[in-house]
């Protein structure tokens, strides 16, 4: 997942250009218990320190397209646990995509989306630390996405409130994996060192005859833990390939928003493992049908997207799912990106994905 989600952040350096500024957040929230499996670690109050660097895209070409703001940025932070013999600290290095719609001259909401990696310092130990079933890796992925009001106090400084829900996961790779899900709260300041102006302009109408209606193939790839190998201190996660299909059609219903549906499936090795270990007779391949919304912004797709199994065998107990995805779009008709596939609160695995619009 490392080098995927690198590139990713590569690509999102080269497709910036515009107005910087560098951001500091602070944070506060709670850790949800969303298992009974991790509850005996007791309730705790994580809190964060953050800081970015962001690329404004102030060109009229995307306020006609979104009615909005966006910035582009990498950013790295410390979180506390508040829970230092089980849970440790981590520090995330993330890219995010947050668009600003303007509400008033100087008030804005922001929507973001972040995605990178965390290091984690206390990981699950059979010895020294058997109370962590939350991660079990010391390097894992880290998502957020987040909602809040921004306020403009003049063209270098800006400040502002976000709600932001945050997620730590290996993606199944390696177990036990529950995963962090904590709730944040943070205030924010904004800084650029040459004036930043939000220029609305005159807004071009939504043209329904021009709307975009597309059918694409998605190919995606995964890693997932299928159990161990070897006994005492020869004993070994191993790792599976997980890989799929899908086929999508999309029909844009406004400048910023479309709507979709498809058939996915999954070819999931893990659970070949599984089953050939358990003696069943059961099928390693899932198939299923997404409806969902995409967000467009640009050469940026965010989507997401509510599945309802029509074959499984094997897996969760669940029998629907929700899957995340977010794309950037190199060339007109290539997308590639990372994506997030989840029961509720409980991620499967993280995949990546190349799009191919038909």
């Amino acid at each position: 997942m490392r080098p995927l989600c690198l590139v990713f952040i590569f690509l999102i350096s080269l497709s910036t250009k515009g107005q910087s500024s560098f951001t500091l957040d602070l944070e506060q929230g709670f850790l949800f218990l969303h298992s009974q499996d991790v509850a005996p670690i007791g309730q705790s109050y994580p809190s964060a320190l953050n800081v970015s660097y962001n690329q404004w895209l102030l060109d009229s070409s995307y306020w006609q397209n979104c009615r909005c703001f966006p910035r582009v940025g990498l950013g790295a932070g410390y979180h506390f646990y508040d829970n230092p013999q089980v849970l440790g600290w981590g520090l995330p290095v993330y890219a995010f995509l947050e668009p600003w719609y303007k509400l008033s001259d100087a008030w804005y909401m922001q929507i973001r989306a972040s995605l990178g990696l965390i290091y984690l310092s206390e990981p699950y130990d059979e010895i020294q630390n058997p109370l962590n079933l939350s991660y079990s890796l010391p390097i894992s992925a880290y998502v957020s996405l987040g909602l809040g009001l921004g306020y403009q106090w003049n063209e270098h400084w800006r400040f502002g409130l976000q709600a932001s829900y945050d997620h730590t996961s290996n993606g199944g790779v390696k177990e036990p994996n529950k995963g962090l899900n904590y709730p944040m709260l943070s205030l924010f300041a904004d800084h650029s060192l040459d004036p930043i102006s939000f220029k609305s302009g005159k807004l071009k109408p939504f043209d329904p005859t021009k709307a975009r209606r597309r059918w694409s193939l998605h190919t995606a790839w995964a890693a997932k833990a299928g159990g161990t190998v070897g006994e005492g201190e020869q004993e070994q996660d191993v790792t599976y390939l997980v890989y799929g299909a899908s086929l999508r059609y999309s029909h844009q219903v406004s400048k910023t928003s479309a709507l979709f549906g498809g058939l996915d499936w999954v070819s999931n090795l893990a659970y070949q493992k599984q089953i050939q270990n358990q003696g069943l007779d059961f099928s390693h391949h899932q198939l299923s049908i997404e409806a969902g919304h995409e967000f467009l912004l640009g050469k940026f797709v965010f989507s997401q997207a509510a599945g309802v199994y029509l074959f499984k065998d094997f897996g969760a107990a669940s029998d629907w799912y929700q899957r995340y995805l977010l794309l950037y779009y190199p060339w007109e008709r290539l997308g590639l990106g990372p994506g997030l596939k989840a029961h509720a609160q409980v991620a499967e695995y993280l995949e990546f994905r190349i799009v191919w619009d038909l």
